[in-house]
């Protein structure tokens, strides 16, 4: 799940950044970066989820860095808390949510398709360009991954995605959700077989198993 990162403090670093998410939780979430300003005790304002730079005008939360992972490629794990203020909390006091309305909240849902850190090498295609880009995929879940690449490709574009792991290759259709300039892009898998799912599924168990691909 996209969302976007911009410090609190004006005594931290001024991040502002937009992120696929590894895992999210009511309390709070987890995602990785390539940026070294993260630090624990850091407050963080997040957008989730977080659309566009132009069409979003959802709420900000407040958040605070609970852990940093630092992982072998260069990246850090950042593990935010979401803060509740008391104005929020008196508001869900008198206005408890109804269960319709919790099974309508998109972030629950993101819970069963955690991204964990994998990387390997990628092709994308556009059709109907025809022409495969070499990349390389950072995260990895069920529902979509974090390719890395410093020609994204624009919100909404349908490619197709080639990876390959352990002679064992995976190309399925996917959707570009969020786009980074000279970074990357998230993508959103359609159309998964249950083979593709298969696939997927046993990639994730390796990892998850050996903490890395």
């Amino acid at each position: 799940m996209p969302i976007r990162v911009h410090s609190a403090d004006f005594a931290d670093d001024q991040v502002d950044e937009v992120r696929a998410t590894i895992n999210v939780s009511r309390g709070g979430l987890y995602f990785s970066s390539q940026r070294s300003s993260y630090h624990r005790g850091m407050k963080a304002l997040l957008t989730i989820p977080f659309r566009d730079f132009v069409a979003d005008a959802g709420p900000e939360e407040r958040g605070e860095v609970v852990r940093v992972d630092h992982f072998k490629d260069g990246r850090a794990g950042v593990a935010v808390r979401l803060l509740k203020s008391t104005e929020s909390g008196a508001a869900h006091k008198v206005h408890p949510p109804r269960a319709e309305e919790t099974k309508k909240n998109p972030i629950p849902e993101y819970r069963l398709a955690p991204r964990l850190p994998f990387l390997t090498e990628a092709e994308v295609m556009e059709p109907p360009v025809g022409t495969w880009l070499k990349t390389r995929l950072s995260d990895l879940s069920l529902s979509g991954c974090y390719v890395d690449t410093l020609h994204p490709l624009p919100v909404g574009a349908r490619i197709r995605l080639r990876a390959v792991r352990n002679k064992i290759i995976l190309e399925v259709l996917a959707t570009v959700i969020y786009s980074e300039p000279r970074l990357g892009m998230g993508v959103s898998f359609t159309q998964l077989s249950p083979e593709q799912k298969s696939i997927l599924e046993n990639w994730l168990a390796d990892v998850a198993e050996n903490e890395g691909p």
